[in-house]
């Protein structure tokens, strides 16, 4: 029964794919329909003798020797990264693991910190660093950039493994210090056992299991960082086959065979994982509140829920984290908003130079200058104006499309718990979860391209709702699952039980029991969610997929950016790099890690939150040294892992 359930969830998986593959031809010019475009991609599948790539004037070629060299290389780096990633996060959680408090905490603040950093931020900062080490001493560290189909490794990988090493150390930190706190340690070391003995024996062979599972997000964020990192350093992998065949019609197939390659193999190696690591499922009897009615109660009496609102009433703005970086964010956007009322024009632009003679003697960029402070971009924009005009648009659009993840997310979560069977929700559990082997800044790419390129036929407010539609239906159907596994784990109480007694309906137990003890979490999620959001526009921008869209650009350029978002700069990285020009776009960078780290104070203050709602109370010396939360009182009755979401394997980042 098992291998059928595997064997069909993959086929199930493919089937997604084929719809996915088909969505750009909506967007396409004479295009005959996405059903239309379903129907033959599906034949195309079915017979192998099509497929081939044509490249038009009769050039044809077989689809998997024109894909092979580009999708081995990514692959390559791909899982080069991830086994860098993940061996060195564990040997190195193992060895902090044995050292004293004070030599692991600088290790920690310093994980927290790259963790908080977008990858393309990391990646073009250590490229500038290879740069200018070769400028100083003449020696060049590592190949930074590739020509034409020249392939390079050692540095893609280092820059791709960042994140899972950063982000696997701390979760097995986390799980090793968690582990030891269990009554098993305590009779080992009461029996003579040494620290390296119980830990090697014991505590690592009982955690690396569950340790695994959690890598599947972490895949997944790798895999969204892949195409960002491989067209910054112009590699000759699968982004560059794919940037050039967005915009053409009837290339359906390839986008199918491009996002198989990499669901497929992952699919295999964490549904082959949880079959043997995962918990087996236990046949239960059905929870008490599904004896519960939907609406209404079964008694007249209206006092018949008791919640000590007291108990569960923390403070937010009480938090001066929260506060710092919400207050932050708060006069960064309300000032943006002011300016575009007061200023004018806009954004300043000069293009060009002049001497006193009337004759032109310099192109944008310019540097910084009395008439710049920051100076320009290639389009001679003004850079202090598109900081100031361009925050209302990053931080407006990033909070719309995580409100409508959460708020959405919610929502559905509501009658999938309440209302679907159970049998259903593992269907959809397991469907859902396929998503985590499918880049989403690679199928953001795919359907976004399409829409906001300057040969688009969509007005701009089109451009606009329909971007926000595709990020928010991105995440939407994880956040859904998520937040309903919150749901059901909240419900499964015993103080739900004890309500459902009193004659409690689902709907108030649903307000009054499971929002109060949630509402912290999904707040925290819409951090997190935000941050993400963030990032993909980071990502977006590298490929020139402004918010907002391009209008067709000038004297060469491919397109200008529609509005003055951040992400509109993102694009000039490259270029940066490979004149040695406009090194002030900086600033954006700047800007962008301004943000994020405001963002990560809120949701550092939120944790807090839930830790002392959950009866975690930390010292006052903790409070100022300790920034990394997850390890925050090892030693309590409580988890100090409390704040994480029920099922952390679909946690998203």
């Amino acid at each position: 029964m098992r291998a059928v359930s595997f064997v069909g969830y993959l086929f199930v998986g493919l089937v997604g794919l084929v719809l996915i593959s088909c969505v750009p031809s909506i967007f396409m010019p004479d295009s005959s329909g996405y059903f239309s475009a379903v129907a033959v991609l599906a034949e195309q599948i079915l017979d192998p003798s099509r497929w081939v790539y044509d490249q038009g004037y009769g050039r044809i070629y077989p689809l998997f020797d024109y894909l092979a060299p580009a999708m081995s290389y990514s692959m390559t780096i791909l899982i080069g990264a991830l086994l860098t990633g993940f061996i060195g996060g564990l040997l190195f959680a193992v060895v902090s693991c044995l050292l004293p408090n004070k030599v692991v905490f600088p290790f920690k603040r310093l994980g927290y910190l790259l963790e908080s950093i977008p990858d393309v931020i990391l990646a073009f900062g250590i490229q500038l660093f290879v740069v200018f080490f070769y400028k100083q001493f003449g020696f060049l560290l590592f190949r930074f950039s590739s020509v034409g189909q020249e392939e390079i490794y050692v540095l893609p990988i280092l820059i791709l493994a960042i994140l899972p090493f950063v982000t696997f150390y701390r979760i097995v930190l986390s799980m090793l210090e968690e582990e030891q706190q269990k009554d098993y340690v305590l009779l080992a070391k009461s029996k003579g056992m040494g620290r390296e003995a119980i830990l090697f024996r014991h505590v690592l062979p009982n955690i690396l299991p569950s340790a695994f599972l959690h890598t599947k997000v972490i895949t997944w964020a790798t895999l969204s960082a892949l195409p960002a990192i491989e067209y910054l350093m112009n590699l000759y992998g699968i982004t560059s086959i794919l940037k050039e065949l967005l915009l053409q019609p009837g290339q359906s197939i390839i986008f199918f065979f491009i996002l198989a390659a990499f669901f497929v193999p992952f699919y295999l190696i964490y549904s082959t994982a949880e079959m043997i690591f995962g918990e087996k499922s236990r046949v239960s009897s059905a929870p008490a509140w599904k004896a519960a009615p939907l609406f209404g109660s079964r008694d007249k009496g209206r006092h018949i829920i008791i919640f000590d609102r007291a108990s569960n009433n923390q403070k937010i703005y009480r938090n001066k984290k929260f506060m710092l970086g919400f207050t932050l964010i708060a006069l960064l956007f309300i000032g943006s908003c002011i300016y575009k009322l007061a200023a004018n024009p806009i954004i300043n632009v000069d293009q060009y130079q002049y001497d006193d003679a009337g004759n032109m003697i310099q192109k944008a960029p310019f540097g910084p200058g009395e008439d710049y402070w920051l100076g320009t971009d290639r389009l001679g924009r003004h850079l202090d104006d598109v900081l100031l005009a361009g925050a209302k648009y990053t931080i407006g659009f990033a909070l719309l499309v995580t409100a409508l993840r959460i708020g959405g997310g919610f929502l559905l979560a509501i009658p999938y718990v309440l209302l679907m069977p159970a049998r259903i929700r593992k269907f959809l559990d397991k469907l859902v979860d396929g998503l985590h082997y499918v880049p989403q800044s690679l199928l953001a790419i795919m359907l976004l391209t399409p829409i906001i390129s300057p040969d688009s036929l969509l007005s701009f407010p089109e451009k606009i709702i329909w971007q926000i539609v595709i990020l928010f239906l991105l995440v939407l159907p994880l956040t859904t699952i998520l937040l309903g596994k919150e749901i059901h784990h909240s419900l499964s109480s015993a103080y739900v039980t004890s309500g459902v007694v009193l004659g409690a309906s689902r709907l108030q137990l649903l307000r009054k029991h499971v929002w109060p003890q949630i509402k912290i979490r999904c707040y925290i999620l819409f951090g997190q969610q935000t941050l993400q959001v963030i990032v993909l526009f980071i990502h977006l921008g590298v490929f020139q997929l402004y918010f907002g869209g391009t209008v067709p650009g000038e004297e060469g350029f491919s397109g200008a950016p529609a509005t003055s978002e951040w992400s509109s700069q993102i694009s000039f990285l490259r270029y940066m790099l490979m004149t040695g020009q406009g090194f002030y776009t900086i600033s954006i960078l700047l800007a962008y890690l301004l943000l994020i780290g405001c963002i990560q104070l809120m949701v550092d203050g939120l944790k807090e939150v839930e830790l002392r709602r959950l009866g975690v109370n930390l010292s006052k010396k903790e409070k100022k040294s300790n920034t990394f939360l997850t390890e925050a009182s090892a030693s309590t009755v409580v988890s100090s892992d409390a704040f994480r979401f029920h099922d952390k394997t679909i946690e998203l980042k």
